[in-house]
């Protein structure tokens, strides 16, 4: 059957369709156009620039030091705020309350965010540097090495440098010797915050 002159043939629109595709080829050519050679992304560069965090097991840094102290300082901080919000208590729930925020399991997410590192980081640094601050200063919080004889302070010296070795994986050698300097303020400030914990809680 013939087509009238106006009516387009199959090779007509196939033309047409053709050229219809190529009308908008350059703009989208264009804003998928590849980045330059030896330029990345604004996403991509930030992401490759940004350090991995440390995960829970890693050996502690010397400016894990400095986490510690801002999260011992922002746990310090939430526990007294409980600690006033359980004096001030006038139920059961409210008391409740108070006395749980007290908890360490409260507060960690707290001294993980002020540390800028997660809780779970958080949780292993805040372990090993306490225990690591308390084997360099028997004399804070333990016995009164004072009434021991000079040969039992030394025994207690070498247990615990013993003690500090078989966190050596976790603690290296090159922290412990950082952390001398400053491992009485330190010690103090733990044993600040598990006194606060008790009495905050009304122990």
């Amino acid at each position: 059957m013939r087509r009238g002159p106006g009516y387009p043939t199959s090779l007509g629109l196939i033309g047409l369709l053709l050229l219809g595709g190529c009308g908008g080829g350059d703009s989208r050519e264009a804003a998928n156009e590849e980045a330059p050679t030896g330029e990345a992304p604004a996403a991509e560069a930030a992401s490759a620039s940004a350090p991995a965090p440390a995960t829970q097991d890693a050996p502690l840094t010397v400016e894990d030091i400095a986490r510690w102290e801002k999260g011992m300082a922002a746990e310090l901080t939430a526990v007294k705020a409980a600690g006033a919000r359980l004096a001030a208590a006038k139920t059961g729930e409210d008391t409740l309350s108070a006395v749980m925020d007290v908890q360490e399991m409260a507060t960690t997410p707290i001294g993980a965010e002020a540390a800028g590192v997660d809780p779970d980081r958080y949780r292993a640094l805040r372990s090993d540097l306490s225990a690591a601050v308390s084997y360099l200063t028997p004399h804070l919080g333990g016995i009164d090495t004072t009434l021991l004889s000079p040969a039992q302070r030394e025994e207690m010296r070498k247990m615990n440098a013993a003690q500090l070795t078989t966190i050596a994986a976790r603690v290296p050698p090159a922290l412990v010797e950082a952390l001398k300097p400053k491992a009485e303020a330190l010690r103090k400030q733990d044993l600040e915050l598990a006194g606060a914990r008790l009495k905050s809680a009304g122990m």
